[in-house]
């Protein structure tokens, strides 16, 4: 099970080696400004996004988080590592698109883990 560490306004992620689960929950926690709602609706807005049928989220340009359904569906350096529990599991996506000089990374993260990051950021 991973921790959060906060770090001033950064958040970071126990076994998280490029980062991405943190600047997943830091995006998440955003979402109410990126889309104009209200902080009061982000508890709702956010389990709704990440239920077992939820759409995810998507910051344009930056980073994209969706629950994979297929091994087409998870990163090309990730198949082999998560191959084996689709269709077992509810696996989440997280990605950090190139942006700026910093490579694309990714997480392949369970859905009940990633409801609970989000409930503990919460």
């Amino acid at each position: 099970m991973r921790a959060i560490l906060r770090d001033g306004p950064v958040i970071r992620v126990t076994d998280d080696p490029d980062g991405v689960i943190g600047e997943f929950l830091e995006y998440a926690l955003s979402a109410h400004a990126l889309s104009g709602r209200e902080r009061a609706r982000l508890a709702d807005d956010l389990a709704e996004r990440f239920a077992p049928d939820g759409g995810g989220l998507t910051v344009p340009d930056l980073f994209v988080a969706y629950q994979a359904a297929e091994p087409d569906d998870l990163p090309p350096n990730l198949v082999e590592e998560a191959r084996g529990e689709l269709g077992r599991a509810e696996l989440w996506v997280l990605t950090r698109l190139r942006f700026r000089g910093r490579p694309e990374a990714s997480a392949v993260v369970e859905g009940d883990e990633v409801r609970r990051l989000l409930g503990e950021m919460l």
